[in-house]
Parts: structure tokens; sequence; C-alpha cells
């Protein structure tokens, strides 16, 4: 069991699995969400985002992963939490679904032809490497998924950025709120947070850099998470 910090909430952590990490918090810190809202956390894992979403009380929850074993343990840590939500066995590329407001992903980002490089642990190279997920089919897949205004949230190696607001513009993405993320103040810039937008945009908030050497200072969250406040 681990205690995921800023919220009343505790996970349990599969031994053979991906666990949640400081990319995680750093997402679920970022997201901004609305009562209204019905939510697709794209690559559940343990249910750690969905956790984090049920602060804002949006309209539904639901959570995809590829692992019959991962969903397993995702149910048992959102009941132990006391949040409904639905979470099925499915690739983002075969779910089919009435269209949501509010996508979420963490998602794998490692490319490599060199199988030698990629963990034996199933669990663990699906959650690192884009072989079953790349930003293409992330792209494609959760606009078929959005309604129009919408919103995408997710944080991005910061050195591939450019790729990145390159492939969100192709399918129709654009950036509404983004954060860097520094390993400490006077660092490297390791990591993007970024709200895109399924249409236009009226406007676009940059928000204050966070620090992963201050990865529990509850003043990064810029007020996003209600029991944060």
């Amino acid at each position: 069991m681990d205690y995921l910090f800023g919220t009343p909430f505790e996970l349990e952590q599969g031994k053979h699995m991906y666990h949640f990490n400081s990319d995680s918090e750093l997402l679920g810190r970022f997201l901004k969400l609305k009562k209204k809202d019905r939510v697709l956390d794209i690559g559940t894992n343990n249910g750690v985002l969905l956790c984090y979403a049920s602060l804002f009380s949006p309209a539904s929850l639901t959570g995809i992963d590829l692992f019959p074993e991962v969903i397993e343990l995702a149910e048992k840590n959102l009941k132990r939490n006391g949040i409904t939500a639905e979470v099925t066995v499915s690739s983002l590329q075969t779910y089919h679904h009435d269209p949501f407001t509010a996508l979420i992903c963490n998602p794998p980002f490692f490319t490599t032809q060199n199988e030698q490089l990629k963990n034996e642990n199933l669990f663990i190279r699906a959650a690192r490497h884009n072989d079953n997920l790349s930003l293409a089919d992330l792209f494609t897949h959760g606009s078929r998924l959005l309604e129009t205004g919408g919103t995408l949230t997710m944080i991005y190696p910061a050195v591939d950025r450019v790729l990145l607001f390159r492939e969100a513009e192709r399918y129709g993405f654009l950036m509404a709120r983004m954060a860097d993320v520094y390993d400490h103040p006077d660092g490297d810039l390791k990591r993007i947070l970024v709200e895109f937008r399924k249409g236009s945009v009226p406007s676009v908030v940059i928000e204050s850099d966070r620090f992963l050497d201050r990865l529990h200072d509850t003043s990064q969250t810029n007020g996003n998470l209600p029991f944060c406040d």
C-alpha cells in the first residue's frame, strides 16, 4: 500500500506491475476537470489518475488498460477508496464508447526497435515503450473518442516537445494550458504538462514551473486539486 500524496487515497501497487511515480503525481495534480465532465483515463494502470480525477466529482470516470490483471488491481483500488468508475480491458485503438469530454494519459514514450533494450516484464514494457500506443494513435483515437471542445491532459518528455505539438496539431488538438517541469530551479527541463483542446482555443494559459525536488509542495498544484486547497 502506498499513500497518494495530496489526496486521501492509498493504493496497492502490484509487485510486478508498473508503479505510479513522479510523472503520475505531476499529471494528477495538473488536472483541471468540471463536474459535468465524462472522463476517460487511457492506460489506467492501478487507478492512480482516476483517483486524482475523482477529487473533482466529474459526471463519470472510465479507464482502459491492456491487461486483465491490471484492471483487476485498478478495480480493487477504486473500490477500496470509494470511487465509482468503469474500467475495461481494451486497447485505445479498439475501444468504442460514446464521446467523452476529458481524456487523461500518461503515455509510453520510449521508442526502439531493439528488443534487447525492452523490459521482459510485459506490464512495464507496455507502460514505457510506445509499441502499443504511438503519439499518432493517441491523437487519432483520442479525437475519435472526444467531443469537440473537450480536453486531453498529458505529460511528456520536454526533449520531444516539438514532435508532441506537431502531432497534436496534425490531429486537431491545440494547446490550452501548459507547465514546464524542471529537476530543480537551476536544473534541466525534464517534462512538460499539457492540456490540449480539440478544436479552437480562446486563450493559452502558461502556468508556473514545477520542480521535481519540490514534488510534494502543495503550492505546485496552483489550486487545481480541491483536496490540496
